[in-house]
């Protein structure tokens, strides 16, 4: 093997690494699959619809998934996971709709399987995963909360516009009486 090919493998190496690390610093969460017999155009479709979820997708070599994990702080026991042709999908906003994304795709194409990932800092199984994918999405989320909070409120204004109904009533009434 000549000079210049080594020092071309250290740089592609490097060049892999930083982009690893970049990823990793810049995702909030990490689910990881493997790949196995899935056709270029399933991918090519999966990573559409991951990127409308806000996710992206990275396929490479194990070692570098594993040394990246290591430099990141990521726990030892998560270099399990890593077995096989293995895809990184890097979520940067909202875990339930990729992994609702991940989790449909799996469905059709049974040449995919979810092996696990984290969230935040947490080491999550596939089953994990499948749990996640099943939760309400963030908006939902949202409503049912606003929708709490607008409960107590909205029974609070009832209550109050009764009383000055009643006592509409009441002063009718005693006008009624009188005449």
């Amino acid at each position: 093997m000549s000079v210049i090919t080594k020092k071309i493998g250290e740089l592609f190496r490097d060049l892999v690494s930083r982009e690893l690390k970049h990823r990793l610093d810049g995702s909030s969460d990490l689910f990881l699959f493997n790949y196995h017999k899935l056709k270029s155009s399933e991918m090519t479709s999966l990573r559409k619809n991951l990127k409308t979820a806000g996710a992206s997708i990275l396929v490479t070599k194990n070692s570098f998934i594993k040394k990246a994990f290591e430099a990141a702080g990521k726990p030892s026991e998560s270099f399990g996971l890593v077995d096989g042709p293995m895809a990184m999908v890097f979520v940067k906003d909202d875990p339930v709709g990729v992994s609702k994304v991940l989790m449909n795709f799996v469905k059709e194409h049974e040449a995919l399987s979810v092996r696990g990932g984290f969230l935040a800092e947490r080491v999550l199984s596939a089953e994990d995963i499948k749990k996640i994918s099943k939760l309400p999405s963030r908006q939902a989320l949202y409503g049912q909360v606003a929708s709490a909070l607008n409960a107590p409120i909205g029974k609070l204004a009832s209550s109050l516009n009764q009383i000055i109904v009643k006592l509409a009533y009441a002063l009718n009434a005693l006008k009624n009486k009188k005449s």
